[in-house]
């Protein structure tokens, strides 16, 4: 047990360091960060003291604590998809004004 705690701790913290130098440039909000932060806490509490997810669970009335962290990824998976879906259809429209500039800059020229 001793062995996958450490094995967790220290991918955790490998990719703690690479979430984390990802640049404001790429769309990635200094908010979205602190959340992650706050995520990357919790889940090292969670490996270190596994009965934690326990006690929150009885605190939101759920009898496991392997169920709250399944709803709560539930509800992570669907801020990321929504998140994904907005950024893709920003970015399709900005292909598609890019496209529509470049065919009139090539009437222009012809």
């Amino acid at each position: 047990m001793i062995k996958a705690k450490i094995i967790f701790i220290i991918l955790g913290l490998i990719l703690f360091y690479f979430i984390f130098r990802i640049k404001y440039s790429y769309q990635f909000r200094i908010i979205e960060k602190l959340i992650l932060f706050i995520i990357f806490i919790f889940g090292f509490a969670i490996i270190i003291e596994p009965l934690i997810l326990d006690k929150i669970a009885l605190f939101f009335k759920i009898e496991r604590g392997r169920d709250f962290l399944f709803y709560i990824y539930i509800f992570a998976s669907f801020w990321g998809l929504l998140r994904s879906h907005v950024r893709i259809n920003y970015q399709s429209s900005l292909i598609k004004k890019l496209a529509s500039e470049l065919a009139l800059i090539k009437k222009k020229r012809q």
